[in-house]
């Protein structure tokens, strides 16, 4: 089995390229098509993105990541075997770990220079779900890499992360899907839809830091992060740096480290440089910064102020 499992792997993958490739293009053509395509240089630079990311893989895949699970697997704390629920659980321990892996990706800046590339994009459609970080494997392999102490086969965890991805694909659609399906709320109580996505994506003050899940909402639900879409509030895509635009690739790529050494590089003494490395965006040595909780607290006064100013308005119209 050991000797065939990286030959699998290798083609599970290929298989995996083509069905998002063909998904990808499938949702570009159409809206090309129907005129609701916002940008095709932003397209680029996702799909450009997306080659920058996979390329280490090439050399990392199967030597360290695969060679790493299956090391672990060889000293694992339990041998949890193959049995139908085993695929359950492990797909459920893959879905908590993505979120762990993601929430980190959001309140550790180091991780956030990585992560955050995915979230310069101001459009949403398919292929956002394929824009990474050219450093891209110092973050999203820490989701599986550790499964197998714990006694699960590496083949079984890279099949369930092969079925979440191809889920993550389809939150990523484009605004529009919502013209055909809604917004599908009554899923919202147990997964993480194309709309509750849009949330986590949006740059809106009240939207900032929510949803981390990949395919469960149960995560976010258990550790207060789950924000459902508000009606009067539509999602802007985006992150709030006005330094970067989603068209421009080596911005997408390399402004947030520019910015994270520009901070290190002026900050006073090594307690303070090694802290804009670990704490959240935002943060400063000065006078502690403005984060994602703060700007969520002004989004949602700002909210309720609107909505007592047009009830008062319905109340007295003569006013």
């Amino acid at each position: 089995m050991e000797t065939y499992l990286p030959l699998l792997l290798g083609k599970m993958q290929s298989v995996f390229g083509y069905i998002v490739l063909g998904l990808v293009v499938l949702e570009w053509v159409i809206l090309v098509i129907t005129k609701k395509m916002e940008s095709n240089k932003e397209g680029w630079v996702n799909v450009i993105s997306y080659v920058l990311d996979s390329f280490p893989y090439l050399f990392l895949g199967r030597i360290f990541i695969f060679g790493t699970m299956m090391w672990m697997y060889e000293y694992r704390f339990f041998t949890l075997g193959y049995a139908w629920y085993i695929w359950i659980l492990a797909y459920l321990v893959y879905d908590f770990m993505f979120w762990l892996v993601h929430y980190l990706g959001h309140k550790v800046r180091f991780f956030w220079c990585i992560h955050g590339v995915h979230h310069t994009a101001e459009e949403m459609k398919l292929t956002v779900a394929v824009r990474g970080s050219f450093l891209g494997f110092l973050h999203i392999p820490l989701t599986v890499i550790a499964l197998p102490i714990l006694g699960f086969d590496p083949f079984i965890i890279f099949i369930c992360e092969a079925i979440a991805r191809l889920y993550g694909l389809y939150e990523h659609v484009n605004d529009h899907f919502d013209e055909i399906v809604g917004k599908q709320r009554w899923l919202e109580c147990l997964f993480i839809t194309p709309s509750v996505h849009r949330v986590h994506h949006a740059k809106n003050h009240i939207y900032l830091d929510r949803n981390y899940g990949e395919t469960f909402s149960i995560w976010d639900r258990i550790f207060s992060t789950f924000q459902s879409e508000i009606d009067q509030v539509k999602p802007v895509y985006g992150i709030l740096n006005d330094k970067i635009s989603g068209k421009n690739l080596l911005q997408v790529q390399l402004q947030l480290w520019r910015d994270l050494w520009t901070d290190i590089k002026h900050a006073p003494g090594l307690k303070n440089k090694l802290k804009y490395i670990v704490m959240p965006p935002g943060w400063n040595h000065i006078d502690g910064g403005k984060m994602a909780a703060q700007y969520r607290a002004e989004g949602w006064r700002i909210l309720q102020h609107e909505k007592r100013k047009k009830l008062m308005i319905h109340l007295n119209p003569s006013t």
